[in-house]
């Protein structure tokens, strides 16, 4: 298979498995009501999961959170995670080849 083809292939079934791993960012919020009549506390954080959990919350977020904004920055690293490993696997591709056309078998005697 011509390297161009293989590096398409292995890119889109990449892209279709990303989103499955827990690499992704989520701003939270949790909002506290105070039992002593301060009123509320709302403390904020950082959360790793998936893309597909950050787009099942993603209705429950508020707009403090700037959802769309961490949705757009979390598709970014989804295709920077698939093209990333794209490049390993076509690096790792290259390496077998070669030592495939060195073994005695296929080369010149």
């Amino acid at each position: 298979m011509k390297r161009p083809i293989r590096i398409i292939i292995t890119f889109a079934v990449l892209l279709i498995g990303v989103p499955f791993l827990p690499l992704y960012i989520e701003r939270t919020m949790l909002r506290s009501w105070r039992v002593d009549r301060l009123g509320d506390e709302i403390t904020w954080g950082w959360k790793l999961c998936s893309l597909i959990d950050y787009w099942n919350n993603y209705h429950y977020q508020t707009s403090y959170q700037n959802p769309g904004f961490w949705l757009k920055v979390n598709i970014a690293l989804a295709i920077l995670y698939a093209l990333v490993l794209t490049l390993v696997i076509d690096q790792v591709w290259k390496m077998i080849s070669r030592r495939r056309m060195r073994s005695p078998r296929f080369g010149v005697r």
